[in-house]
């Protein structure tokens, strides 16, 4: 099984841009036992994976190879437990 597999509900789901970036990024948040793990298509064949403590560090983690200030202010856009997703 995949690790993506082993990560239950809930799922969300965020198209996140950048207004200094041309393309848009789908990420993929799950979270399981108070952990959470995103994975984003950052290409056709290119899923990045992160994880992390809350949905933001999971996210940045899986922008990373975007580089700063990108991964984390794109996180940032996450929306929190409480929040719905955008």
């Amino acid at each position: 099984a995949s690790r993506e597999a082993d990560y239950a509900e809930p799922v969300h789901h965020y198209r996140l841009t950048h207004p200094r970036l041309d393309f848009y990024v789908d990420v993929t948040v799950h979270e399981r036992d108070g952990r959470y793990m995103a994975t984003a298509d950052l290409a056709e064949d290119s899923r990045d994976v992160g994880a992390g403590d809350t949905p933001q560090e999971a996210v940045r983690a899986a922008l990373r190879s975007l580089g700063e200030p990108y991964a984390s202010e794109m996180a940032a856009g996450v929306a929190t437990d409480e929040d719905e997703p955008v």
